[in-house]
């Protein structure tokens, strides 16, 4: 098999720029591997889309490629602490693996009689997820089909009467967000990584079609290899750059709170709830988790993308968003989904808390992971389409792979213990077909 050619030899220059789980992953991995690592931040780290995240995982996605992405992201982050080399004595929760499980409704049930489209689109659901398990087992994931009446046994809180079935991931679960990018970023210091916050990039000097060095608010940064892991921001940073224009919409987020206000089930029960999707298809999608005492609830929704966006507007939620609003707004609109799968659920309590971020919408739902197409010493890693914590480890593995040339025929294999799989970097090529490229149809 045909060896890519070296990328930059180890100890020469890297610039990260990103302050969020993504960029100190990499950031991480490239002071492993012996890189002269400077992590620029245009904020403070933390800034961004990973402190705003759901912060969940899963290994149920429909692309291949992202599949086995997030196997490795799963494996990685059970092992967080001790591949981070934390202090034993300083080593909080970084992973709760509650399961994912997604919930498919009965055709019958999904719609009336008048709406046929709506009642085949759940049969289409329900069809595709089957396949997609056959899938995801090949590829080594402990996920399961599970009939209506074991859905009702293991969650009695659900009405199973409206289902067909679930996929149920037990592996999967969701993360300590702000640990992440904390430790990540401390790994790569301990490691000789500079860390520059408050350091916008604001251009480029190019040479002979690479990058020479950024000017940034703080001054000049020069380097042998650039990252851009910027999420939201990154269109504009390659625009910054003199790169090539990313397909990437910004678009806003929103995550409620719901607080019990009496018990429907045991303390343990709540704090075991997994991560659960009510429906799936045209118009469902409303999930929710448990976040301490509360619950955690989204939905994805239509709204206008934001190129333009500002960090301020991070958090500028608008009142028929906001939770405090009355009745008549999307959260409560979010709560009614639940109430047609778990009434109890969605009757314990009320919204008390709204919060918001950006996600990186690509036209597909699935990464850019790869060289620009203007400049040869640019790595684009962004586009997670609100998924980038989950993909980090993933994101951080490829990215170096790409500047140390460690690739074989296109494709990245992964470390022990998915030695005997790979990773074919096209599928997240910046410059891909999207009308051609396969559909990540999981995104939520």
């Amino acid at each position: 098999m045909a060896k890519a050619q070296a990328g930059a030899r180890r100890g020469t220059r890297v610039v990260v720029i990103g302050g969020g789980a993504s960029g100190a992953l990499i950031s991480a991995r490239l002071a492993e591997q012996g890189f002269a690592v400077v992590a620029l931040e245009k904020a403070a780290i933390g800034n961004g889309s990973s402190s705003r995240s759901a912060a969940c995982i899963r290994a149920q996605w429909g692309v291949a490629e992202t599949v086995m992405g997030m196997r490795y992201s799963e494996w990685f982050y059970t092992h967080f602490h001790d591949l981070l080399h934390a202090p034993l004595a300083d080593r909080p929760w970084l992973i709760k693996q509650n399961g994912y499980l997604f919930l498919y409704e009965d055709p019958d049930q999904a719609a009336p009689a008048w709406q046929p489209s709506l009642r085949r689109s759940a049969a289409s659901a329900w069809a595709a997820a089957q396949a997609q398990v056959a899938m995801q087992r090949k590829l080594g994931c402990d996920v399961s089909l599970l009939d209506p009446d074991e859905v009702q046994r293991r969650w009695p809180h659900i009405d199973a009467a409206r289902l067909i079935g679930a996929t149920w991931g037990p592996a999967d679960g969701f993360l300590n967000h702000d640990l992440i990018y904390r430790r990540g970023f401390a790994r790569a210091q301990a490691l000789g990584a500079t860390v520059r916050q408050h350091a916008e990039v604001t251009g480029a000097e190019v040479r002979g079609g690479r990058i020479v060095a950024v000017q940034t608010t703080a001054g000049r940064v020069a380097g042998d290899w650039f990252v851009n892991a910027a999420g939201a921001w990154s269109p504009r940073v390659s625009h910054a750059l003199g790169g090539m224009a990313l397909a990437i919409t910004p678009l806003k987020r929103f995550l409620y709170f719901l607080k019990p206000d009496r018990p429907i089930m045991s303390a343990e029960a709540w704090a075991a709830l997994p991560m659960t999707i009510y429906g799936v298809g045209p118009g469902r999608g409303a999930h929710s988790r448990p976040d301490g005492a509360t619950l955690l609830l989204a939905w994805s929704h239509e709204t206008d993308p934001e190129p333009e966006f500002t960090d301020a507007d991070q958090d500028v939620i608008p009142p028929a968003f906001h939770h405090a609003h009355g009745i008549d707004n999307y959260g409560y609109a979010v709560l009614a989904e639940l109430d047609h799968f778990a009434p109890a659920l969605a009757n314990c309590g009320g919204l008390h808390a709204t919060t918001s971020g950006y996600y990186e919408m690509t036209p597909d739902g699935v990464p850019l992971i790869g060289i620009d197409a203007n400049l040869s010493n640019l790595v684009h890693a962004a586009g997670f389409s609100g998924h980038g914590l989950m993909h980090a480890p993933m994101t951080a593995l490829l990215t170096t792979a790409i500047i140390t040339g460690d690739v074989t025929d296109g494709a990245v294999t992964l470390p022990d213990p998915f030695a005997d799989h790979h990773i074919t970097l096209a599928a997240f090529d910046p410059a891909r077909d999207f009308h051609r490229s396969p559909h990540e149809a999981m995104v939520l």
